[in-house]
């Protein structure tokens, strides 16, 4: 029996694609990915129903299946997706479920709350309803789940697949179950609180499931849990390990060593002092000695503290001619539209990288703008901490209300205990 891992994607620059189909590679899956660079026709699915689009794209794909017995099929979403075992494990965990298709389970019946009490109960415990972000099965079973009848690319795919479920005659016919304690899938969606990182004897992370006592291998961050799948992502599908810490830190870095400083990328450095700051001459110092051809850093400076103004203007006065451009912003421009300047004067250069600092940092490390383009990363930040203090720049998490809230690994992070 061969695995075969079908996934809709319309958009591959997705930061969430790109971690699902790094997972992918990591087991080294045969991976279909369709309908990229499409138009997605499915609509808003993040705040209402939708997503009929996947399966018309996914029954054009099974065609070609539809008559081998020996294909078996796993469809998974994939911006909110992290795979995190090969073919091997998930065929094996498959066949131990008895079914013939299995779909994953989850806490809440969507998108249809009144059908709830038509579904089977579970009577040795477990997630009841169904969700359609995951799910396995034999290709020519699915064919025909997928063919049973007419879906318009607006109406909700998981309201499809769940009516096929709760009928009785269907669900026989083609042997559905639902995976119900996370033996593969793990649907984090009001099950947050059930899951944690573990290592194993040779550093690897993994997922484990303290309310089924189950080490879940496909990770899906549906509804209200994306930045618990973010978190996650950080550590399974060997992207951290206990005993080598960042393995994906050292995936896709580039080194600017042996690029001529007239070719080094040009960096647009946003300055900002926005209240008076103890020790500024030193914060100058610091940026003075950043490893860095100047000629290739553009400036903007933003001063609002009128303290600071004759060290301000004696800065730019004997440092403006080593840079590429140096532009002071009036001190009565707010902070708001100084940030915004910048990164304007950024895009009318056409800058490759733009990175900003406020007064009240120290980059101590004058490798810092270099050691931050060689990540090669969209976005990327210094962990700045205060002496003997768990103060730092980084949120771990994020509270329901968009505040800072202590992550899990917070403290470690800051100690540098995990890097």
């Amino acid at each position: 029996q061969k695995l075969i891992v079908v996934t809709v994607a319309t958009d591959a620059s997705n930061d969430g694609f790109q971690r699902f189909n790094r997972s992918a590679h990591v087991y080294n899956l045969n991976l279909e990915v369709i309908g990229l660079n499409e138009v997605w026709k499915g609509g808003n699915v993040d705040t209402e129903p939708g997503g009929g689009f996947k399966v018309n794209l996914f029954r054009n794909t099974l065609k070609k299946y539809k008559d081998n017995d020996n294909i078996i099929v796993l469809f998974v979403d994939s911006y909110d997706v992290v795979i995190t075992a090969g073919e091997k494990e998930i065929l094996r965990r498959f066949r131990e479920s008895g079914a013939e298709v299995l779909f994953s389970a989850e806490v809440f019946c969507w998108p249809d709350k009144s059908l709830a009490p038509s579904y089977p109960k579970v009577e040795k415990g477990g997630k009841r309803y169904l969700n359609s972000g995951g799910f396995i099965g034999f290709a020519p079973l699915l064919y025909e789940v997928v063919s049973y009848e007419e879906i318009k690319d607006l109406d909700d795919d998981q309201l499809y697949y769940t009516k096929i479920y709760l009928n009785d005659t269907l669900r026989q016919k083609w042997s559905i179950k639902l995976d119900h304690k996370s033996n593969i899938f793990q649907n984090l969606n009001g099950a947050m609180g059930d899951v944690e990182i573990r290592f194993d004897e040779n550093g690897d992370a993994s997922v484990y499931n303290t309310a089924y006592h189950t080490n879940p291998i496909i990770l899906h961050g549906n509804g209200m849990s994306k930045l618990v799948i973010n978190a996650l992502g950080n550590y399974v599908a060997k992207s951290w390990s206990s005993k080598e810490g960042c393995l994906s830190c050292k995936e896709g870095v580039i080194s600017l060593k042996n690029v001529n400083p007239e070719n080094a990328p040009l960096v647009l450095l946003g300055i900002f002092i926005e209240h008076p700051t103890p020790f500024l001459p030193e914060f100058f110092e610091y940026l003075l000695n950043l490893r860095y051809p100047k000629e290739r850093v553009h400036i903007i400076l933003h001063n609002a503290a009128a303290y600071h103004s004759q060290l301000v203007e004696e800065f730019v006065a004997n440092n403006k001619e080593k840079y590429a451009n140096f532009k002071l912003l009036p001190s009565t421009t707010e902070q708001w539209q100084a940030r915004n300047m910048a990164l304007e004067e950024c895009l009318k250069i056409d800058c490759d990288y733009y990175m900003s600092v406020d007064s009240n940092a120290r980059l101590t490390n004058d490798k810092t703008l270099i050691k931050l383009i060689e990540q090669n990363r969209k976005v990327i930040a210094p962990l700045l901490t205060q002496p003997n203090k768990l103060w730092s720049n980084f949120w771990g998490a994020l509270s329901s209300d968009g505040y800072y809230a202590r992550s899990h690994d917070y403290i470690d992070i800051v100690k540098n205990n995990r890097r």
